[in-house]
């Protein structure tokens, strides 16, 4: 079953990623010449059902088809040849990942306070192209946070579980699947910029080697939720709340 099932699936995964991928680079170069909030706010909440359709709606419904949503919770034997290769995250000390959390939370903050000290516009990184995501007003941080839960969870799910599994089930090996995975997951944020990209594909190795260290899509799901909150949610709420205070 799986034999026959997986390669339908991954060709058609992967005709839905180029498919989303144009469309997104397309919404994104519009999304940048709309000034008014509420423009703004109804693309945030398109691009939150979209990529939930995509990254939760398309991994959930093939992983039933191939009759593996016990995937979810049970990591996959297939991957286990990878798992001596990676550091073994779950140590007996619980409060290693609990360190590393508070260590993106509170770097955030920190960063973001100490843009402000500076009573200056941050000057625009070259290769980076991510200023017109942050949220202007409180309004778009609510409509922001929906697409940082999604990607978050329904990335991690897709990009470190569903992806690999189906290029592994199609005769790939598992060490290609995670590789080939990485990549496009850097290759799909191109739009942000090629530094951009390079941040994606560097991160998307770090969630890969949490998933294979740790057995399990907690830990990824856990750092990627904190870094996208520090940049999209945290950052702009400090700058928000502080940059009407007077000197």
């Amino acid at each position: 079953m799986d034999a026959r099932m997986a390669p339908v699936l991954l060709v058609a995964s992967l005709a839905a990623l180029a498919w989303f991928h144009r469309n997104d680079v397309r919404g994104f170069g519009r999304f940048r010449a709309i000034e008014g909030t509420e423009g703004r706010q109804r693309a945030f909440l398109r691009w939150t059902r979209n990529a939930c359709a995509l990254y939760l709606g398309v991994p959930l419904i093939g992983l039933a088809l191939l009759g593996r949503l016990d995937a979810l919770l049970a990591f996959p034997d297939a991957f286990a040849v990878l798992t001596p290769a990676m550091p073994d995250f779950r140590i007996g000390n619980p409060l290693i990942l609990g360190l590393m959390a508070g260590a993106l939370f509170g770097g955030g903050a920190l960063g973001a306070m100490l843009r402000l000290g500076r009573r200056r516009p941050a000057r625009p990184v070259p290769g980076l192209n991510i200023t017109a995501m942050l949220p202007r007003n409180r309004a778009e941080l609510l409509r922001v946070v929906p697409l940082v839960v999604n990607a978050g969870i329904g990335e991690e799910i897709f990009f470190r579980l569903y992806l690999p599994l189906l290029i592994v089930l199609s005769g790939g090996a598992p060490a290609f699947a995670f590789i080939a995975s990485t990549l496009i997951f850097g290759l799909l944020h191109r739009y942000q910029g090629w530094l951009g990209a390079a941040l994606a594909t560097l991160l998307a190795a770090l969630f890969a080697a949490l998933y294979l260290g740790t057995g399990g899509l907690a830990a990824p799901i856990l750092v990627h939720l904190l870094i996208d909150f520090n940049a999209l949610v945290l950052r702009p709420a400090i700058a928000l709340r502080f940059h009407a205070r007077p000197d």
